[in-house]
């Protein structure tokens, strides 16, 4: 993930206000790091606590080994909760009521998702000539049709959303390594390897400018959903062995 996945206009607007308080789910270094060097401190949420030591390295960070369907914190602790790539890993129906019950009155789940802009000509192409050999080549899951359970929540009444361009220079090679990483070169003998190559190669020459690399687009989409707690008319139990902060 490079730097380029949070353009400074997208992370303002998901960020919603200066120093904010804030759990990250999944734990997500990059936008960990985003953050806390946008002057944010962050709590980072993982279920992995191989990743402990790494988080512990980040400055302003406090990581909590949870799951979000079980948060292990107080109530009205963040300001904002982000889920970058990770919604879609979650129970929604366990999780959007714990992430609300830690969200103070006014904050927002802020979720976002990078996907390919395959509107670009270019793009296209590419992908008619790979589904001349797989039907389904280029057709990735992100998981961004999981956004689609906080229009539906009663703990998000308001959902905002937004779309920002990202754009990823390929080169040539980078290109031929993505086609590679695709499922449908591992069905292909090195004949029929080479010769798709070869045809990735030509579509390259006939997009680009010369002397340059092209673009290859994204869209990042975010939505900002604001919490209401007027649905959390119970306590949460949290199991004693819930929390886990490494400080």
């Amino acid at each position: 993930m490079t730097s380029t996945t949070f353009p400074a206009e997208a992370l303002d607007w998901l960020t919603v206000w200066q120093g904010v308080r804030g759990l990250v789910l999944d734990g997500n270094r990059h936008l960990l790091r985003r953050l806390t060097d946008g002057g944010h401190a962050v709590f980072a949420l993982t279920d992995d606590s191989a990743q402990v030591p790494r988080l512990q390295r980040l400055r302003n960070v406090t990581p909590v080994v949870a799951r979000p369907e079980a948060i292990p914190t107080d109530p009205f602790t963040f300001e904002v909760v982000f889920a970058h790539q990770s919604l879609h890993r979650f129970d929604a129906a366990q999780a959007l009521p714990q992430i609300a019950r830690v969200l103070r009155p006014g904050g927002c789940l802020s979720a976002s998702y990078l996907i390919r802009d395959d509107s670009v000509p270019w793009v296209r192409r590419l992908a008619a000539l790979l589904r001349r050999y797989d039907p389904m080549a280029m057709r990735g899951d992100y998981g961004h049709g999981s956004l689609s359970a906080l229009e539906n929540s009663k703990y998000f009444p308001e959902v905002e959303q937004r779309a920002f361009r990202v754009w990823r220079t390929v080169s040539r090679e980078d290109l031929q390594a993505l086609v590679r990483a695709q499922p449908l070169a591992g069905h292909l003998d090195q004949s029929q390897l080479a010769q798709l190559l070869d045809q990735v190669s030509d579509l390259y020459d006939g997009a680009v400018r010369p002397g340059e690399n092209l673009r290859l687009p994204f869209q990042l989409l975010c939505w900002r959903a604001w919490v209401s707690h007027e649905e959390l008319t119970s306590p949460v139990s949290i199991p004693d062995n819930a929390l886990e902060i490494h400080l």
